[in-house]
């Protein structure tokens, strides 16, 4: 019995371990970027992976690229900080969400499947206000 109750509560410690979902992958980074996730402050690296919730930091002379798993392309300036407050990419059901907050610095931002598909779903929260995208390549700076 007491096996079988070891073999349960493992279970349930993995399963609560892969609960976070990749979204994204880096594809380069230059300089100092930081991602903080769950409090955490990591180094970002090159084929790193992303998750909704993750908080990216770059210093001064720094950048970094990412592409999400709909395609979207975002390339985030020096002295930035993004959080990627919610991603979720399900064609078949339907199920399409992409919103990103831009605190501070600069953005160049392409749209994937999300911004065709579902364009109503992606929004972009700077300070001050919203953008809504419609498929297309675009630049915000925060100052």
């Amino acid at each position: 019995m007491a096996r079988w109750f070891m073999v349960l509560i493992g279970l349930l410690f993995f399963s609560g371990q892969a609960t976070a979902e990749d979204i994204a992958i880096i594809k380069h980074v230059q300089g100092s970027v930081s991602i903080k996730r769950a409090g955490q402050l990591l180094p970002a690296q090159p084929s790193n992976n992303l998750e909704a919730g993750d908080i990216l930091i770059t210093a001064a002379g720094s950048r970094i690229g990412v592409i999400f798993h709909d395609g979207s392309v975002l390339t985030l300036e020096e002295n930035s900080l993004l959080r990627i407050t919610a991603f979720e990419f399900k064609p078949i059901e339907s199920k399409f969400k992409f919103n990103l907050d831009l605190s501070k610095g600069t953005t160049l931002f392409e749209t994937g499947k999300i911004g065709t598909l579902a364009p109503d779903k992606f929004s972009l929260e700077v300070p001050g206000g919203s953008i809504g995208i419609r498929g297309t390549r675009f630049l915000v700076e925060v100052r």
